[in-house]
């Protein structure tokens, strides 16, 4: 009877156990190789889990839906204006992999992200040519190295990073571009983050390392060189002269929506570490 309950206790600790480094080695950043910034005049734009799953207004952990509306307004002023310049548009989607992990987002996330899941797709919202789209099983994007040899090939040295969830997937992934010395800027109009208060202290992360916080400015797409661009088939500026960087304004919605800021935070994050 002992011998039972015993293995029983020694399973669970070990499920446990196991659950907590999953959870850490899903959000942790990646190091990678540092690139050379003197090398990499070109910009790209990087779209963050923007997914029907994510941003759909149905299901336990949904956003509210007026704030997922304001950050496809926000962004696809940025893609318009990077399609204009020539700027390459990065699509990043979660899609996780390995049964225990899948176990869990169904358990927990009613299955969003998951292999079997309807809502993969970029939000059709999305308006705009999307010149990459990186399936990605972690919270970071680099952890995919499609994402380096794109950017390697188009001579990028600026990120601008957008998307949700900012306390999540979209700070793994602005973690894991300074890892590489990359030039990385985001704004509160382009980011979605649930718990106001945390978003707070991740910004304040992220800019002591270096990245660039432009809520409240002009965020800049900067035309890519045509003699940079990739042979592969991205797409290439058009003939117009060059007049200096084009900027786009995003307008900066101000604090985050606060209408769901009564959940528990515990409840909040649970859901948004498997978006």
């Amino acid at each position: 009877m002992w011998s039972v309950i015993t293995l029983i206790v020694i399973l669970l600790v070990g499920a446990i156990a196991y659950t907590i480094y999953g959870q850490r080695h899903h959000l942790a950043p990646s190091k990678g190789r540092k690139i050379n910034l003197a090398e990499r005049s070109n910009s790209a734009l990087l779209i963050v889990d923007v997914q029907e799953d994510f941003t759909s207004s149905d299901g336990k952990h949904a956003y509210p839906a007026d704030m997922v509306d304001k950050l496809i307004t926000a962004i696809n002023k940025l893609v318009e204006a990077a399609n204009a310049n020539g700027t390459p548009v990065i699509s990043i989607r979660q899609t996780f992999r390995g049964w225990y992990i899948n176990f869990l987002v169904k358990l927990l996330n009613e299955g969003r992200g998951s292999p079997k899941s309807k809502g993969l797709d970029l939000d059709e919202r999305i308006n705009g040519d999307i010149d990459h789209d990186i399936v990605k099983a972690r919270a970071d994007g680099f952890s995919e190295p499609e994402l380096d040899r794109v950017l390697d090939r188009q001579k990028v040295g600026k990120l601008i990073i957008v998307g949700l969830d900012g306390d999540f997937c979209v700070k793994a992934t602005m973690q894991a571009a300074l890892n590489r010395g990359y030039d990385v800027s985001f704004s509160d109009a382009t980011t979605l983050a649930l718990n106001p208060k945390k978003w707070e202290r991740t910004k304040a992360l992220l800019t002591a390392r270096g990245a660039s916080d432009n809520t409240g400015q002009d965020t800049q797409v900067v035309k890519t060189d045509a003699a940079d661009a990739d042979p592969s088939g991205a797409r290439t500026p058009d003939s117009t002269p060059d007049t200096g960087n084009q900027n786009t304004t995003v307008p900066d919605t101000g604090d985050q929506d606060t209408s769901a800021q009564n959940k528990k935070e515990k409840d909040e994050d649970e859901g948004r570490k498997m978006a």
